[in-house]
């Protein structure tokens, strides 16, 4: 048998690319898989390890109890009673989140059987099955993975964390990997037929031959370039820095309504209230701090997250201990301008992640943050204050250049009129 009869050169070619491909699909697999190399320090990470501590119960919704919980509480402010008990009405699906402020009993049915979980405001969502800050839309018929603590042993189990499933890597690799390799392969096959014929064929068809040759060198370009983004995406630290919790409170005399729109050098989170990208938030500020917004629904402050590419400074600040850390804050606030009960939610939202720390390396951040991250209102405010703390714990006691905090903010004495107030801050891993 000749080599002519026998196509050893086409096989072979044919076998080298197989296999390639074979080794890119499963590499792709395994990397879309893998979770991210978040920042060892960052927020969201210690959550997802915390609750990978606790038991998984997976099955199929099948049935579903909600309640708008801040409807009830604003249909009793209006009518002048309180309910004892929420009104849980039977429903095909629920959205459970900070921006929902809802509540909701869930059955899921499983192979050990069913079981009934309470899910709201405080569960958290793991980023793959979420819209990035913790808010997820749950109907019947649908596969879910609830983590819970097995030492609950109410009728309502309560949901910790509501994990995703491997649903979304795998369409991913299909679409990205899988599909692409297929089409590739067979567009190979198809050009190099094209090419032997054209050899033996008494009238060449050149011009079919050079668009399955484009046609395959864009494939594989795509290719590449999806199995590079995706690869990165799964394995990379995260590039750009989270903006835990800025909370930002307004103080008025004047009655009127405050437009307020965020201006970012990068994409927001999460909001509450909704934040309109269009419109912003709207609300009338009262003396002490609370603001009304155009439906009447009141809030002791405006809360946004985001992902802000930021050119943070890290040549000044401080390094304390972590048991030292609260007494730290306490003078460090006050020198900031920030009022008692800011100071408060301060604390209550960074303490539990600090003071338990051998040393954490501490600097407020002042042109960094407000360049990447600026507050647009309408009126001119007559005090503007802001507060943006940088840190990362450290195992060892770190030399750093002390930072100069005062004269950064105006003092509280020196508060007057229109006063915007904001705290927040980003955790970082030890440069």
């Amino acid at each position: 048998m000749s080599s002519r009869s026998f196509p050893i050169g086409r096989i072979l070619i044919a076998g080298i690319e197989l296999f390639a491909l074979i080794l890119f699909n499963v590499l792709g697999y395994f990397a879309l898989k893998a979770p991210a190399n978040t920042d060892h320090y960052d927020l969201f990470a210690q959550r997802e390890r915390e609750f990978d501590r606790y038991p998984v119960f997976s099955g199929t919704v099948t049935e579903i109890e909600s309640c708008d919980v801040m409807g009830e509480i604003v249909a009793a402010q209006e009518e002048g009673w309180q309910p004892d008990d929420p009104n849980y009405k039977k429903t095909d699906s629920v959205a459970i989140g900070p921006d929902e402020i809802g509540a909701a009993h869930i059955k899921v049915s499983g192979l050990s059987g069913s079981k009934w979980f309470n899910a709201g405001y405080g569960t958290y969502v793991y980023s793959d099955a979420a819209d990035g800050c913790g808010g997820i839309t749950i109907s019947k018929g649908q596969h879910i993975n609830i983590v819970y603590d097995s030492a609950d042993t109410e009728q309502y189990t309560r949901a910790l964390a509501v994990k995703g499933n491997t649903g979304t890597v795998m369409s991913g690799y299909i679409v990205c990997f899988l599909v692409p390799s297929i089409i590739i392969f067979v567009f190979t096959i198809l050009l190099m037929n094209a090419v032997v014929k054209r050899k033996t064929d008494e009238k060449p068809r050149g011009g079919g031959v050079i668009a399955l040759s484009v046609v395959m060198i864009v494939l594989s370009v795509l290719f590449v370039a999806g199995f590079y983004s995706y690869l990165k995406r799964a394995r990379a630290t995260r590039s750009t820095i989270r903006a835990h919790a800025p909370v930002i409170y307004i103080y008025d005399e004047s009655d009127e309504y405050i437009n307020l729109q965020l201006e970012l050098n990068g994409e927001l989170t999460c909001t509450y209230p909704e934040y309109d990208p269009e419109e912003g938030w709207t609300v009338n500020a009262s003396p002490d701090g609370t603001l009304t917004d155009l439906n009447g629904d009141t809030y002791r402050f405006l809360f946004w997250e985001a992902d802000l590419d930021m050119d943070y400074d890290l040549e000044y600040g401080y390094c304390v201990k972590g048991s030292d850390t609260e007494a730290f804050l306490d003078e460090a606030l006050n020198e900031l301008g920030l009022n008692e009960t800011e100071v408060a939610d301060f604390k209550g939202f960074w303490l539990p992640l600090m003071e338990n720390n051998p040393y954490n390396v501490i600097t407020f951040q002042t042109t960094a943050y407000t360049d990447a991250a600026e507050l647009v209102l309408d009126k001119e405010p007559d005090v503007e204050i802001r507060v943006n703390m940088l840190w990362y714990a450290s195992d060892e006691y770190v030399e750093i250049k002390p930072q100069e905090l005062s004269g950064l903010n105006p003092s509280l004495n020196e508060r007057y009129g229109l006063v915007v107030s904001e705290w927040g801050g980003e955790v970082i891993t030890k440069p």
